[in-house]
């Protein structure tokens, strides 16, 4: 019996519980000068009974398995979307604005300055992500009659793209 009583589960109600007997003998001893205990021993005492009501209870198994302690399970559980929404959201996983975005309103809603620096967040390297970057040994300059003319050649002004900006 005393070896469950000590075992991790049930300390929540077992070191309170000493705590209590240990400030309550201090008190004792000490009449008048340990009006300091007062508040600790009152949480104290509040953490057995709420661990003994914990262990009568027959509604959740997990406080009577693990009382007091799976209170803080439950509290995690309600601050849950919260929790999510600024700590572990990424700022482009957001629904039905990405985190980033909902940003920029608020600043420019409080006049703030809402520049962004150049770049981005996106993951470049994924498959299927299609971008341009510079070439460190670029190509040799296209000739003009490898330009596709756009307007006609016939035209006082003929107007010239490259290929690279005309699907094939």
């Amino acid at each position: 019996m005393l070896s469950t009583i000590f075992t991790l589960r049930y300390a929540m109600i077992t070191w309170p519980a000493i705590l209590v007997v240990l400030a309550a003998a201090l008190m004792a001893r000490f009449p008048g000068q340990t009006w300091w205990l007062l508040p600790a021993a009152g949480l104290c005492l509040a953490s057995v009974l709420l661990g003994l009501h914990d262990l009568r209870q027959t509604r959740h198994a997990v406080l009577r398995n693990y009382p007091v302690a799976a209170h803080l399970r439950f509290l995690l559980e309600a601050i849950r979307p919260e929790m999510r929404q600024y700590f572990f959201e990424g700022d482009k996983d957001g629904a039905p604005f990405p985190r980033d975005k909902r940003a920029i309103v608020y600043q420019r809603a409080k006049r703030d300055l809402d520049k962004r620096p150049f770049g981005t967040q996106y993951d470049v390297y994924q498959q299927h992500y299609e971008w341009l970057h510079h070439s460190i040994a670029p190509q040799p300059a296209l000739a003009h009659d490898r330009l596709r003319t756009t307007v006609g050649a016939s035209c006082a002004q003929p107007y010239s793209a490259s290929l690279l900006t005309f699907p094939r």
